[in-house]
């Protein structure tokens, strides 16, 4: 009897230790897979985690991630091949069915990915709900439905509201929409979590201008110019919406003039048209201010005529200097001053708000 027993348990303790070693064997593979996936050597990563497959055919999250590195190399057939057996094993193993549902959205076979997403979201155990409502949401934009786009957007920020990728979608979309103070809230959201970037600034400042409120336009696009990390691009964009937030509240100074001009009192006479190209020629940097770094922009204009009047006006009403007019892309700046620092064109900046000037600080 005893000998029985001690020949069960070594029998036992050998299919033990079998078991262990072929757990570890194909957690090792599936290991390096990870970190080759993570490190995108996608080659690297589906010979481990096909190794590992093999050694562990019963492992849902094995086949699940082959599917990812399958998806990634566009094997689409491959991939739907596994995530299919990871749910084969493991039928409650939502996190194929998601990324079934986001391969079928790449592979443009929508219907079929806003039905396998909409499984997804029946299990209310799975905490990804985010992404589900998201893909179904970028499904349904594909297919043309906007109101379920932006719908769905909604669901999967209010799941995830550090779900950073679809409240940029989902502003973005309320913009296209012209719904202007919708994507206020969604970028203020975002910027009060504490996601605050150069990107998110200038999408702020743009909203705020179509809203009228051009002094906070004026704040965002600062926080813009004045961030290190802002790319060229970006910087060329502020410096575009700051002309047209220029020639805006020029165009309320204007309205105010023209409401309090009494009735008779004639209008001035337009001054005599001027040719654009020939414009071109005298809008040269002032010879005066090279060498220095700071102008301030006063104005900016379509027109060559509405730029030459606007500086006509600031030397004879206001006695301003050193006023020029440069072109550049088809836009007719008017730039006043040339100052050796930038405290010194603040001084002067503050003084012409005092006269409802606005402009902005220019360093060259």
């Amino acid at each position: 009897m005893i000998k029985l027993f001690l020949l069960f348990f070594l029998l036992f303790s050998c299919a033990v230790k079998e078991e262990e070693k072929g757990k570890a064997q194909w957690q090792y593979y599936y290991d390096l897979g990870m970190s080759s996936y993570m490190a995108k050597n996608y080659s690297e990563a589906i010979a481990n985690f096909f190794r590992a497959s093999q050694l562990a055919p019963n492992e849902p999250k094995v086949w699940n991630a082959l599917g990812l590195a399958y998806m990634e190399v566009q094997e689409h057939q491959k991939s739907e091949t596994a995530f299919l057996r990871a749910l084969q094993v493991d039928k409650a193993y939502t996190e194929a069915k998601l990324n079934l549902g986001v391969l079928y959205y790449r592979q443009r076979q929508y219907e079929r990915s806003i039905s396998t997403l909409r499984e997804v979201l029946e299990d209310e155990a799975f905490p990804q709900k985010h992404m589900a409502f998201y893909y179904l949401g970028k499904a349904y934009q594909a297919m043309g439905n906007i109101k379920e786009y932006i719908n769905n957007l909604r669901r999967a920020t209010a799941y995830n509201p550090m779900f950073a990728d679809a409240q940029l979608e989902l502003a973005q979309a309320y913009e296209n929409e012209g719904d202007y103070a919708s994507a206020k809230n969604v970028y203020l959201s975002l910027i009060n979590n504490g996601l605050v970037s150069p990107t998110i600034d200038l999408s702020m400042a743009r909203v705020e201008y179509m809203l009228g409120n051009y002094a906070s336009v004026k704040s965002h696009l600062k926080r813009v110019l004045e961030d290190k990390q802002t790319s060229p691009q970006l910087r060329s964009q502020a410096y575009d919406l700051l002309s047209q937030v220029l020639i805006a509240e020029q165009a309320r100074v204007v309205q105010r003039v023209e409401k309090d001009r009494q009735p008779q009192q004639e209008k001035p006479p337009e001054p005599p048209a001027i040719p654009e190209a020939s414009l071109r020629e005298t809008a040269q940097e002032n010879p005066q201010s090279r060498g220095r770094a700071y102008r301030i922009q006063v104005g900016a204009f379509s027109s060559a005529n509405l730029a030459r009047a606007w500086k006509d006006r600031l030397e004879k009403e206001l006695g301003l200097k050193e006023v020029t007019v440069v072109e550049a892309s088809g836009i007719f700046k008017v730039f006043y001053g040339a100052f050796n620092t930038k405290e010194e064109a603040q001084r002067e900046l503050t003084r012409l708000k005092g006269v409802n000037i606005y402009g902005f600080i220019v360093n060259e």
